[in-house]
């Protein structure tokens, strides 16, 4: 699956920064795992990439889907 500019730019950046990523699939829905401690969405990382959210950001929003996917269990 080719990945857009958006992402590969994002992907660019968090390397350069030192940070590991792994691409996987879970559920049907490609996912990119930061650190093997954070998932984000392709359009997180659309948007990582525009520069619309930063990392610390997307951290924050990892915390919260985890705490609402805790919640539906």
């Amino acid at each position: 699956m080719p990945l857009t500019p958006e992402v590969e730019s994002a992907l660019g950046r968090l390397k350069a920064e030192g940070h590991t990523i792994t691409t996987y699939v879970r559920a049907g829905t490609l996912w990119f795992d930061i650190d093997s401690t954070m998932l984000a969405s392709v359009q997180e990382m659309v948007e990582l990439g525009l520069g619309v959210h930063s990392l610390a950001e997307l951290e924050e929003l990892m915390r919260k889907r985890r705490q609402e996917e805790q919640g539906r269990l």
